[in-house]
């Protein structure tokens, strides 16, 4: 009986334990309300783990069909109209990846992961944004992001925006070490023969 309550309670250790390093915490973007991003353009994001601010434009998605198609809906991150054709949402906290979807009518879309560094950590390119042609989603990942930067470097196009942005951190440290202890304490108990 002691042998089998043993094992009952290893097992729902390990498996909460397995579970939570498992699921890292998520953060939606859409900009359709202030809980998902629509007043990131004038106020900080707090989040519970951490602040995002956004550098850009929120605006309506326009009339981009595989943008559309791809999900887009209501207002989007859009970069600025002049001078400088750039976005960047920046993120006080670690992120591991984020994953987006994209738009454009014309021109062409550059988007970097940054870390906190300013170093480029990943990237995507698509040299032509006009109907008929892919928006995402596409994921970024790497250790460390801190922002996501994006541009049209085609002169005089004014709308790259991306939407749907699914920020992804790092499980916390602490959650990790209890799975590995979890894991052996499992290890200990199958060596003494108790499990």
């Amino acid at each position: 009986m002691d042998k089998l309550i043993m094992i009952l309670i290893c097992g729902a250790v390990v498996l909460g334990l397995s579970t939570a390093s498992l699921g890292a915490p998520t953060i939606f973007l859409d900009a359709d309300t202030p809980a998902t991003g629509s007043l990131l353009g004038t106020t900080p994001l707090v989040t519970p783990y951490g602040t995002i601010t956004f550098d850009g434009e929120i605006r309506d998605r326009d009339n981009d069909p595989e943008f559309n198609a791809a999900g887009a809906l209501g207002d989007v991150f859009d970069i600025h109209d002049t001078p400088v054709q750039t976005a960047r949402l920046s993120f006080d906290f670690d992120v591991q990846s984020v994953t987006f979807i994209y738009g454009g009518n014309s021109g062409n879309i550059l988007v970097e992961a940054r870390d906190q560094f300013d170093t480029v950590v990943d990237s995507f390119f698509q040299a032509d944004t006009s109907d008929g042609l892919p928006a995402g989603p596409v994921t970024l990942s790497g250790s460390g992001i801190r922002s996501l930067y994006w541009e049209d470097t085609t002169p005089f196009m004014s709308f790259a925006p991306l939407d749907n942005i699914t920020i992804s951190m790092i499980p916390a440290p602490g959650t990790i070490l209890l799975g590995g202890i979890g894991v052996g304490l499992v290890g200990w108990l199958r060596r003494r023969r108790i499990l």
